[in-house]
């Protein structure tokens, strides 16, 4: 394993936070699609930022810590993908300073690809070395103020609480469940569990706060983001397609018979693809990003769906196989039918064993499932012709 450092400038807002405020720190924590920001400086600065909520220092002059939750933009996702692609992991925190960004990255390559260089040629190394034996567990061990400090025992329990399926709704198992699995006591099992939520509600409920703030400063409702709203006209599908984006993710794609509210008549690239999609029934749409308001259990149902290539279909009770819960097609019905980015995330190409198309939750129902499933050269069951389910 080879440890990569580089140097580099990454357009963003935190390229053009820490540029315009060269006297804070600000270190990034990737957690899921959102990133923990942690920026350090002086208390009176922190508290003029916009979102930042827990300033830990109260004194004028006394170095100050603050936190707010994030949401990458394009450069910044696409520098982590493209590392990624190359076997590469980032080592986090990312730090910027003084409109610079600092990374550590680790691979098993002594060196990263020449079309990874070429994407990234203002990318300096600073350094590269071979981790000794043990070390990359060090540099994960390392702590840090984010994510918060649990014990062995304490993050063993709770990764056992979401692999059983602690979390998901309905519920899976309860705490009897994880601790035979883990071996140990019920009590203490439910002992490590509540610590280790109380620390995660705990740390978590300073960037809620901020984000609630920085929502209503922007006149948005309560638990709402600001959306982008683009749609055009299908003919192939006689109908409007309207995309929703935010924070230039995917939320929403609707089919609608009249055109959209409030929506922009303009193309985004997006939409653009969606539309060629529906017209040609080539493009899979798969490296679009999303952005979904959904539950874990849908979540697991909806990327299955994803992975459907155009031209095919699966069946609900297959999409429950192999996401591990081969009694639930019932329910994979219910989370693919609350979708809410149709045609990106191919609902249309899950059918029912049965035979025929089955219902879409889409405008025009089952003859617009159809005529997706068609634009794809799909097979379409017999029955689907005859009867239109």
């Amino acid at each position: 394993m080879q440890l990569f450092g580089y140097d580099l400038k990454l357009p963003g807002t935190l390229d053009r936070l820490s540029s315009r405020h060269p006297e804070v720190e600000w270190a990034a924590h990737p957690l899921g699609p959102r990133w923990v920001v942690r920026c350090t400086g002086r208390p009176e600065t922190l508290r003029a930022l916009p979102g930042v909520s827990g300033v830990s220092g109260e004194a004028t002059g006394e170095a100050a810590t603050a936190s707010f939750l994030y949401s990458p933009r394009r450069a910044e996702r696409e520098f982590l993908h493209d590392a990624s692609a190359w076997g590469a992991t980032a080592v986090p925190p990312l730090v910027w300073k003084d409109g610079h960004l600092s990374v550590r990255l680790v691979a098993p390559v002594e060196t990263p690809p020449s079309s990874w260089k070429r994407r990234h040629p203002e990318a300096r190394l600073v350094v590269k070395r071979p981790l000794e034996p043990g070390e990359l567990l060090d540099l994960l061990d390392r702590p840090t103020e984010w994510p918060p400090p649990l014990t062995r025992r304490q993050s063993e329990v709770l990764l056992g609480a979401v692999a059983a399926g602690y979390y998901e709704l309905p519920r899976r198992a309860d705490v009897g469940t994880i601790a035979r699995r883990l071996g140990i006591a019920r009590s203490t099992a439910e002992e490590h569990l509540r610590a280790a939520e109380s620390a995660l509600l705990l740390a978590i409920a300073p960037l809620v706060g901020a984000r609630h703030r920085v929502l209503a400063s922007e006149g948005a409702a309560p638990g709402a983001l600001p959306f982008e709203y683009y749609a055009r006209f299908s003919a192939e599908l006689d109908l409007y397609v309207q995309l929703a984006l935010r924070e230039d993710q995917i939320a929403r794609v609707e089919l609608s018979r009249s055109p959209p509210r409030g929506a922009r008549g303009r193309d985004h690239p997006y939409l653009a693809r969606i539309l060629r999609h529906i017209s040609t029934g080539t493009d899979d749409l798969r490296d679009l990003p999303v952005a979904l308001d959904v539950g874990p259990f849908a979540r697991r149902v909806l990327e299955e769906v994803r992975e459907i290539p155009p031209g095919s279909t699966r069946t609900y009770g297959e999409i429950a196989r192999r996401i591990g819960r081969p009694e639930a097609s019932r329910a994979v019905g219910n989370a693919v039918a609350s979708n809410p980015a149709i045609v990106v995330v191919p609902c249309h190409r899950v059918v029912p064993a049965a035979g025929g198309v089955g219902e879409y939750s889409g405008t025009g129902g089952p003859e617009t499932k159809r005529r997706l499933l068609e634009r794809e050269r799909a097979q379409v069951p017999a029955a689907a012709r005859r009867s239109g389910r």
